[in-house]
């Protein structure tokens, strides 16, 4: 399940395997988001959550739609009601994809089980964290992914956070539900690569997650990153910061990823919140801090060598 890499430090907390939630809580308490602000990987080896799983294997939604979540509407009543008339939504995402009727109103009660019970997980599984919201995005990812290519996560094409997003701690799941093991690659965690990149990297850098992501992602320095092999088999669940931890998608087929978010003030050591490290990070790295993360945004927003066009062109050139 994992191939660890003898030149990297072990991230991985291998829970063992529960059959409920509470068994897991009870087994784990704190211990879980204590690795996870240290920057951990979480493996859970089996996500009790009761769905229709042997009819969603069977799903694929075109790759246009690679990433759709609860932010397009995916979970909402495919039925809806406009004044006395009770009838479809021709808007809804799955009745566009699906085209039958039927098939969406059963795709979507699927979606929104499933849903309901991953906001309950990450409830008992991180239960100090008192403010975590209901969900930013729940995405279903039913679209073949291969060699995505090492990166750390970016929101809204890189633009610098406001102070908002800056004080709000991210948790993020991932789970695997196609009938293959997804197979990922797992890297440095953000302040040692900024330290082992530290020569290829510019002089300055913003005290900024979103920009300094977008900015690491776009010139290439994690593309020859060493890295564990990780295979994590159907019903299980990875949580990682995937802002702060490098990784890649080597093969998957389906998979849901949850992202909530909460008060940094929650968590068990708020020093270690992403956001309020950074500029201690770059620092240790040797680096000097940008004046304006916007500038930085702006310098590299037509960068060639990008993630994002990267992506493009292993989709043009299909798998393999």
């Amino acid at each position: 399940m994992i191939e660890r890499h003898p030149d990297l430090p072990d991230p991985f907390l291998v829970l063992e395997r529960m059959e409920t939630l509470g068994d897991y809580a009870r087994a784990y308490g704190d211990r879980l988001a204590e690795h996870y602000e240290a920057l951990g990987v979480i493996v859970i080896p089996h996500l009790p959550i009761d769905f229709d799983l042997a009819f969603l294997q069977q799903l694929a939604f075109p790759r246009e739609w690679k990433k759709i979540g609860t932010l397009n509407g995916i979970e909402q009543p495919v039925i809806v009601r406009h004044g006395a008339q009770i009838a479809p939504d021709p808007s809804h995402p799955l009745v566009k994809i699906l085209k039958e009727i039927p098939l969406a109103v059963y795709v979507q009660s699927q979606v929104a089980r499933f849903n309901s019970q991953l906001r309950i997980a990450l409830r008992g599984l991180f239960p100090r964290y008192y403010s975590l919201e209901r969900n930013v995005n729940i995405t279903w990812r039913l679209s073949e992914t291969r060699d995505e290519g090492m990166h750390l996560d970016v929101f809204d094409n890189g633009r610098p956070m406001n102070a908002r997003l800056r004080a709000q701690h991210r948790v993020k799941i991932f789970v695997n539900i196609d009938s293959e093991p997804r197979r990922w690659r797992v890297s440095y965690d953000l302040p040692e690569l900024l330290k082992r990149c530290r020569d290829q990297l510019p002089e300055e850098l913003p005290d900024d997650v979103n920009v300094l992501n977008n900015v690491l992602d776009k010139i290439g320095v994690l593309d020859a990153l060493p890295a564990h092999r990780v295979a994590y088999p159907t019903m299980s669940a990875v949580i990682v910061n995937a802002e702060a931890v490098a990784h890649e998608v080597v093969f998957g087929r389906r998979m849901v990823a949850g992202e909530f978010i909460c008060d940094a003030a929650d968590m068990l050591d708020p020093s270690r919140h992403t956001h309020a490290c950074l500029a201690r990070w770059l620092g240790a790295a040797g680096l000097r801090i940008a004046e304006d993360p916007a500038s930085v945004a702006r310098e590299y927003a037509d960068l060639m060598g990008s993630y994002e066009l990267k992506q493009s062109v292993a989709a043009a050139q299909g798998p393999g």
